[in-house]
């Protein structure tokens, strides 16, 4: 009895040193909320929350047809960075190979804006509004 009471104090370190501060913890979604605080003219910005069962490529282009963000192949049960590009009418391409999903979603996005696309547990799009940060 003696020798287990010299490992307790031990043993309520461990706990106490393994137990996480829920204040501590940071989410994507925490960033976007302050940025959303701190937006002045910032660039719109755009990511893919893929839950479905099969890969993804995004494309935003702008009216001319260019390039202004490229993410291919975004896993199943991923979701990527915040990727921002210029303001002005867009074209959001959402594509995969593996089935016979082809959207696409034309908005204008202004500065201070953000248009998280997410695809559910069916592989389809449920989100098509953009935000104001």
């Amino acid at each position: 009895m003696r020798n287990l009471l010299r490992f307790l104090p031990f043993v309520a370190m461990i706990v106490f040193a393994c137990t996480a501060d829920p204040n501590e913890s940071t989410t994507e979604d925490d960033v976007l909320t302050s940025q959303a605080n701190s937006c002045i003219d910032d660039d719109p910005v755009t990511r893919v929350v893929n839950n479905g069962t099969v890969a993804f490529s995004l494309l935003v282009a702008n009216g001319n047809g260019s390039a202004l963000v490229d993410i291919p192949n975004i896993p199943p049960d991923t979701t990527t960075s915040w990727a921002s590009f210029p303001e002005g009418e867009v074209i959001f391409y959402l594509n995969t190979d593996e089935s016979s999903i082809d959207d696409k979603v034309t908005l204008q996005m202004n500065s201070c804006m953000a248009y998280e696309i997410e695809i559910d547990a069916n592989n389809e799009i449920v989100s098509y509004t953009p935000t104001t940060l």
